[in-house]
């Protein structure tokens, strides 16, 4: 995008296995489907331009994005944090 960027991005998941597996080099997947966004990920990792690291399920903003969430007050919870700087 052109933004020149002087630290490392952290990119929070909340599957601690994929995590784990990211810096490790000797790592492999066995679905093709997913191995192509793993590699990039690890090799983005090796190359210290990002850091993965976990952030709780009950804290993972992205599943409001991402996943149907039934729970009202997870949903509230979440709309809340994306959207405080405007409401604030």
């Amino acid at each position: 995008m052109g933004i020149p960027v002087d630290f490392p991005a952290y990119i929070f998941g909340d599957n601690q296995s994929v995590l784990s597996n990211s810096s490790k080099p000797f790592s492999v997947l066995k679905k093709k489907s997913s191995s192509i966004a793993y590699h990039f990920v690890r090799e983005g990792v090796a190359k210290d331009e990002w850091r993965v690291t976990y952030i709780s399920t009950h804290d993972n903003v992205a599943d409001l994005l991402t996943k149907p969430l039934s729970n009202a007050e997870k949903r509230k919870k979440f709309i809340g944090m994306i959207l405080h700087h405007i409401y604030n």
